[in-house]
């Protein structure tokens, strides 16, 4: 029997295959607590919500698409770990945690009602455009000045330990960007082609600590000076193009 592979949000791509896998919005591997909070998606009605990872799983992705983002999936869970313990000199692909940005991004906003990206070539609510899907699957990397933008506060700052944040920053109609929360690591993936971001504290007031909120952004920074709740301190290396 062959199977309908419509409700892939990569089937754009015409090489799905293997059947249906039920993926998790947010990769699991994240969550060894299995619990993760989430707002700003019409799906949480207007509060934050603090869900099983288990419950946060969705047939839209066929199993060979799932496999093949299963390296930034990986990559993603190297930075965090390196955001959670304090880095001791972690070197990771930058590339790769952006690619996992956007698969996050997408997976969270599929089957909505806002465009994921701004002003993006034949972009429909609620599905990625094409220029996504290949920056998702590794084929481009997104120029522009989009991609991710380190938020660095000047100053120390309180966060809920082992928090992982994903919030969309929209207006009419389309999602100009992500703010992440990665375990005490702020990253705002702007998909806002041709303008660097404001603060994040200007694009979304209130949303994050005053000092996280008013924090510098760094695109693209080839190294990371890491603190942690617990005070201990170390450096991460990226690796970008």
């Amino acid at each position: 029997m062959s199977s309908d592979y419509s409700h892939c949000w990569a089937h754009k791509r015409a090489d799905c295959g293997r059947g249906m896998s039920k993926e998790h919005l947010i990769s699991k591997c994240l969550f060894p607590e299995q619990k993760v909070r989430v707002s700003g998606f019409d799906w949480c009605m207007g509060e934050e919500r603090v869900i099983g990872i288990n419950a946060l799983q969705r047939r839209f992705l066929c199993e060979k698409h799932n496999n093949e983002l299963s390296d930034a999936d990986a990559a993603a869970k190297k930075a965090i770990d390196g955001f959670e313990q304090g880095g001791n000199e972690t070197l990771l692909s930058g590339i790769l945690l952006e690619r996992w940005l956007v698969k996050t991004a997408v997976n969270l906003s599929v089957g909505g009602n806002l465009h994921i990206g701004h002003g993006m070539s034949d972009s429909k609510p609620g599905w990625p455009s094409p220029y996504l899907l290949a920056v998702a699957f590794g084929d481009e990397i997104l120029s522009a000045k989009m991609g991710a933008y380190f938020l660095c506060p000047v100053t120390r700052y309180e966060h809920r330990v082992g928090e992982i944040l994903v919030v969309p920053i929209h207006r009419a109609g389309q999602i100009g960007g992500f703010v992440f929360g990665l375990r005490g690591q702020y990253i705002f993936l702007s998909l806002f082609p041709g303008h660097i971001p404001p603060s994040v504290g200007v694009l979304a007031p209130g949303l994050l600590p005053e000092a996280v909120g008013a924090a510098p952004l760094h695109y693209r920074p080839e190294s990371l000076r890491i603190q942690t709740a617990c005070g201990a301190e170390g450096s991460i290396q990226l690796q970008w193009p």
